[in-house]
């Protein structure tokens, strides 16, 4: 060798090593299945909307007016009937604070709870 040359050296790589064998079979998952999940997206379009509908309410100010002094004063049933008059058909779940409100509506797929949408909407400082 003279000066600059680049010495390489390979380990030799042996097929027969059982080692990427057990690997493989150590991480094989079960077969993609995607029902579930296409039952849970198809559940969420529906809250999704079901926010929407909320947020054009909520745009009113009549309304707005209504759900914060209801909820200034610690009215909670006043707060909960607001929210269900707006006619959502899946039960939205509204907690607040002097800063804001938060909406989180909960949708069922295949019988189970499959997602979840939350809003916080600021109203104060």
């Amino acid at each position: 060798m003279t000066k600059g040359d680049v010495f390489l050296h390979y380990h030799e790589y042996n097929q027969s090593y059982p080692q990427n064998q057990m690997n493989r079979q150590q991480y094989e998952y079960p077969p993609v299945d995607v029902s579930t999940f296409t039952h849970s997206v198809t559940a969420f379009q529906k809250i999704a909307n079901e926010a929407s509908a909320i947020l054009q309410k909520l745009a009113d100010r009549r309304f707005a007016h209504s759900l914060m002094a209801a909820a200034q004063v610690g009215n909670q049933s006043e707060v909960d009937r607001l929210i269900k008059s707006i006619g959502t058909t899946t039960p939205v779940t509204t907690t607040y604070t002097p800063t804001g409100v938060l909406l989180t509506i909960h949708a069922q797929a295949q019988g189970s709870q499959c997602c979840t949408l939350t809003m916080f909407l600021k109203w104060g400082q």
